[in-house]
């Protein structure tokens, strides 16, 4: 999930997301966190017309694995993120469930994972 879309389901500035996963760069490696490329921005921006707006402004968007969201999860302690964390815990969940019903998706899953880690 990209940082944006996080701070407003956590109802909170970018800033505060960023500032955290800064303060802590021990708790998000590579796998767990990474900045976007332009590559990836462009791609968001063709997928989603809601993101050109998000994307505007000159800084680069970090993007949180499902690690990376776990690791997080554990640093905010509002009742509002604690909701979001479980939400967000149910749906990878059900993704790995149906994940076995689209194999061309599965394939996708794996081929970005071994990017990630390749890319550490």
């Amino acid at each position: 999930m990209i940082d944006a879309d996080l701070a407003t389901l956590y109802h909170m500035e970018v800033s505060r997301v960023r500032v955290m996963a800064e303060k802590n760069p021990n708790r998000f490696p590579g796998d767990f966190m990474f900045q976007l490329s332009l590559e990836d921005h462009a791609s968001l921006k063709q997928q989603d017309g809601t993101v050109v707006r998000n994307l505007m402004n000159n800084n680069s968007r970090m993007a949180f694995t499902e690690q990376g969201l776990a690791m997080l999860s554990g640093m905010f302690r509002s009742n509002r993120a604690i909701t979001v964390n479980i939400r967000i815990i149910r749906i990878f969940t059900l993704i790995r469930q149906v994940l076995p019903d689209f194999p061309e998706l599965n394939r996708e899953l794996l081929n970005f994972k071994n990017h990630l880690i390749c890319h550490k």
